[in-house]
């Protein structure tokens, strides 16, 4: 008897400390990342391919203005997401969200990555941090 006690305070506690966003207990964040394409008008799609460990995202083709967005809940210390962007002959290969990022301001107080491909390279928050390969 006293396990089905225990078991149900455990449920309740659980329900209790998920957060709204889907994310389990306090400590674990929700995280937007939202990829824009602001290449100049008439110019290749861009194309986009993002993953972490676990999770394939796909291929993606951005038009112009066009954006793909994902979000997820960060285990500290481990949850990586890249994108491998594509516009015509130029690749670059960006980290997206790092956990062991020091700085996670990287990301504005809002918890929202917003990256920008642009003629000369990829933008973070309006502050460009990739050069075109």
């Amino acid at each position: 008897m006293m396990i089905k006690y225990v078991l149900q305070t455990l449920v309740i506690c659980a329900c209790l400390f998920q957060q709204g966003n889907g994310c389990f207990l306090f400590f674990y964040n929700h995280i937007k990342v939202v990829v824009a394409n602001s290449l100049p008008p008439n110019s290749d799609p861009l194309l986009l391919y993002c993953a972490s460990k676990d999770d394939d995202l796909g291929n993606h083709t951005l038009t112009i203005n066009q954006t793909f967005s994902f979000d997820f809940c960060v285990i500290p210390w481990t949850t990586l997401f890249y994108c491998d962007f594509r516009w015509g002959s130029k690749h670059a290969h960006v980290d997206v969200y790092d956990a062991k990022w020091k700085d996670h301001k990287h990301c504005g107080g809002d918890h929202e990555c917003d990256w920008e491909a642009k003629s000369d390279g990829i933008y973070l928050s309006g502050t460009k941090r990739f050069d075109w390969q």
